[in-house]
């Protein structure tokens, strides 16, 4: 049996990170549900932190310059990498397991050790159904 990712699993559509923001679309189907055939609120938290650190790490990216425009002397630069750190939600309206979410997030903090987005996800009729900050530790790898 082929071993797949958090992120496959969660069956995420689209991401597109413009800036400080982004936007995603998650499909759903029974993966996401609980016993009761709505989306399981963990559902919601993994996505919004797997998004939060693709953000983040797509800003930090943006950032590093490569060894070759460094000048003469200078130390070469660590790579950064962000992981999360702490997440809060609160789930406002259940969904049935059916169709799509939207993810819109927004960074409310850039640090040099921390960023701290607001995420907030809708279903398809734009209604809000969860949201969230994430936190992501920025770290020397």
């Amino acid at each position: 049996m082929k071993e797949t990712s958090l992120l496959e699993q969660l069956q995420i559509g689209t991401f597109h990170c413009a800036g400080q923001a982004f936007q995603s679309t998650m499909r759903l189907s029974s993966f996401h549900a609980q016993p009761f055939g709505f989306v399981n609120g963990g559902v919601y938290l993994a996505y919004g932190e797997a998004l939060a650190g693709m953000a983040s790490n797509a800003i930090l990216a943006q950032e590093t310059k490569p060894s070759s425009e460094c000048g003469i002397g200078s130390e070469s630069t660590k790579q950064r990498i962000a992981v999360g750190q702490s997440i809060t939600a609160n789930h406002v309206k259940p969904k049935r397991c059916e169709g799509y979410v939207v993810a819109r997030g927004q960074l409310l903090h850039k640090g040099g050790r921390n960023h701290v987005w607001i995420i907030n996800i809708f279903d398809e009729e734009d209604r809000l159904l969860s949201h969230m900050t994430v936190t992501n530790s920025i770290v020397n790898v």
